[in-house]
């Protein structure tokens, strides 16, 4: 009996572990990978706002784009909500898989909202940051021989 008990403790405290210690100690990726680096990308992305134009029918298309985003979530949410409520009032096996139909049309909508979003962050990053980076002179220089 106390054999489960210890590994079922170890466990939980290899997820914990998991979760906290990142966190505590930081997030690699997000660091830059030195301030020069840093403040050449943010000079670049000031520099590329200073020089476009201002399209508002663009930023409203985006705007219309994301609002109705949200209420086709929102919307997807109180649906399932609701088929959940009448399948455990009624207990009918109709009303859970229309519950399961709908969890899953909610499910794929989240999943192609998130693969909209990482493309869209791709594409700024490549956009702003392009990765090669070319050097007039060489950033070290010799000033003793010894």
């Amino acid at each position: 009996m106390t054999t489960p008990v210890i590994v079922a403790g170890l466990l939980l405290a290899a997820v914990w572990g998991l979760y906290l210690l990142p966190s505590a100690f930081g997030d690699r990726r997000r660091t830059p990978i030195n301030s020069t680096e840093e403040f050449d990308r943010l000079t670049k992305v000031l520099a590329d706002a200073q020089r476009r134009n201002y399209d508002a029918k663009l930023s409203s298309a985006r705007d219309q784009a994301r609002i109705r985003r949200k209420r086709v979530l929102i919307v997807l949410v109180l649906i399932a909500i609701v088929t959940l409520v009448v399948t455990w009032r009624r207990q009918s096996l109709n009303w859970l898989l229309l519950h399961i139909a709908i969890d899953a049309c909610l499910a794929w909508y989240v999943a192609m909202l998130a693969q909209i979003r990482q493309k869209q962050a791709q594409e700024l990053a490549n956009r702003y940051f392009d990765g090669t980076r070319e050097w007039e002179e060489s950033p070290v220089r010799v000033v003793s021989q010894r």
